[in-house]
């Protein structure tokens, strides 16, 4: 059990009913990317019946756009610090995917500003420079996301490859693709980028 949380029980089962948190790896499509490739996200999952986790159900869902339960669970005295990390991270995607980029970094850069090892803020804020085109930040984000010990490597190397793809760097796409591949055998979306460089 994570620390801080609370438990009740329930039919002699404990049930989590916080927001104690979890690292969640979700590989979205996004059919926003400039290049119309796709990338792997990272959301933070927040647990109970709380504006945050709406926020996560939202973050983690490929077709919502509604920031509304995060903007309240930021506001919310309550949040632990922990949660309120987790839930700028998880709006700052939802911003990325209504491509309103600006936002979403300053999202990303709140995050870090409470923990700047959370390596889901890296990728995912290399995500939202990636959408801008700045292509050399967004590698330096998935190199820093790599350093900080992502959950889910794999996602860091498949964009690193979109990245090498956008630089028109074939020989080095498929590098990052190979290790994406490596990490995560059943990879669907890295299989396909290294089929099409054959």
């Amino acid at each position: 059990m994570l620390a801080g949380a609370r438990k009740a029980k329930t039919g002699g089962l404990e049930h989590d009913m916080n927001m104690a948190t979890k690292f969640v790896c979700v590989s979205m499509i996004s059919g926003i990317a400039l290049t119309a490739n796709a990338t792997a996200q990272m959301s933070v999952t927040t647990f109970g019946a709380t504006d945050a986790a709406a926020c996560y159900e939202n973050a983690n869902s490929a077709f919502s756009s509604d920031t509304d339960p995060c903007d309240t669970a930021i506001k919310d005295p309550a949040l632990t610090r922990g949660d309120q990390m987790k839930t700028y991270v998880n709006r700052g995607i939802i911003h990325n995917r209504n491509l309103d980029l600006e936002a979403a970094i300053d999202d990303f850069n709140a995050a870090l500003e409470i923990d700047d090892e959370l390596a889901e803020a890296y990728l995912n804020r290399g995500n939202s420079y990636f959408l801008t085109g700045r292509f050399d930040d967004a590698l330096e984000e998935y190199e820093a996301a790599l350093a900080n010990d992502i959950s889910k490597p794999w996602a860091a190397w498949y964009n690193i490859g979109l990245i090498y793809d956008a630089k028109k760097e074939p020989a080095k796409a498929r590098e990052a693709y190979a290790k994406a591949l490596a990490l995560k055998p059943d990879f669907v979306l890295a299989q396909q980028k290294l089929e099409r460089s054959d």
